[in-house]
């Protein structure tokens, strides 16, 4: 049972370091230049890392933002699915597994959502699922 406590907790937190830096960390880059009068020399191109959030804007929400909030958030279930009672709830681990597996229709950072939190739910559920026997 705590194997599959500290996985699911390892999720969790995941889940919410993954969110927070796809959202707000500067792994878009956009260049900008300056305007120039017409026959004078192009301007320098200026190059920086930006966020999702300054990149898109007003077209964050609803899409990617929900997708994020839920890939970020799923591990959730897991947590309360294996600390809430004396036996493990593994149907709401399972759902946790179920919503972090859609990550991988993204070719942003959806994929890493079900890369590196899915063994971790998957961990979850096994221990779970061990627990549960053994508690009879």
């Amino acid at each position: 049972m705590r194997i599959a406590r500290l996985a699911s907790v390892l999720s969790l937190a995941t889940g919410v370091i993954f969110g927070w830096g796809l959202l707000f960390g500067p792994f878009f880059y956009g260049c900008t230049s300056t305007a120039v009068a017409p026959g004078e020399a192009q301007a320098p191109q200026i190059c920086r890392g930006s966020s999702l959030i300054e990149v898109q804007g007003n077209d964050l929400f609803p899409a990617p933002l929900l997708w994020i909030a839920m890939w970020s958030l799923a591990p959730a279930l897991a947590v309360i699915g294996v600390w809430l009672s004396g036996r493990p709830r593994v149907s709401l681990i399972v759902l946790a597994l179920l919503m972090e597996l859609t990550g991988i229709i993204s070719l942003g950072g959806g994929i890493l959502f079900a890369l590196v939190i899915e063994p971790l739910l998957l961990i979850t559920m096994v221990a779970s699922l061990c627990a549960n026997r053994e508690m009879g």
